[in-house]
C-alpha cells in the first residue's frame, strides 16, 4: 500500500512512525510538506501513526483496516484526522 502523507498542521513534525501493518518511517515533515511511503501489508492489519509536535507525542489513526489483497494508495492529511488516541 502506498500511502501519501501531508503535513497540514502549522509545526514541523518529526519522528513519525507508522505503525501496524509493515510499518514505516518518516524523520520529518515540515508544515504543508508532503512524503509518499510504502507500507507492506502482510496480513489483516490497522495503520496509525505517533508522531513529535512541539516535542509532544501525538498519535492518530489512518487506516482502520487493511488486506493484503487490497492493493492501493491514499492520502493522509496530518492532523486533519478527528481520530486521535
Amino acid at each position: 500500500m502506498r500511502i501519501n502523507f501531508t503535513n497540514t498542521t502549522q509545526t514541523t513534525l518529526t519522528k513519525i512512525n507508522i505503525v501496524g501493518c509493515g510499518g514505516g518511517k518518516i524523520d520529518k515533515l515540515e508544515v504543508g510538506e508532503s512524503k509518499t511511503v510504502w507500507v507492506e501489508i502482510p496480513r489483516d492489519c490497522s495503520i496509525s501513526i505517533e508522531y513529535l509536535s512541539n516535542g509532544q507525542r501525538k498519535k492518530e489513526s489512518v487506516l482502520g483496516y487493511a488486506t493484503s489483497s487490497m492493493g492501493q494508495k491514499m492520502k493522509h492529511a496530518i492532523g486533519k484526522n478527528k481520530d486521535h488516541f
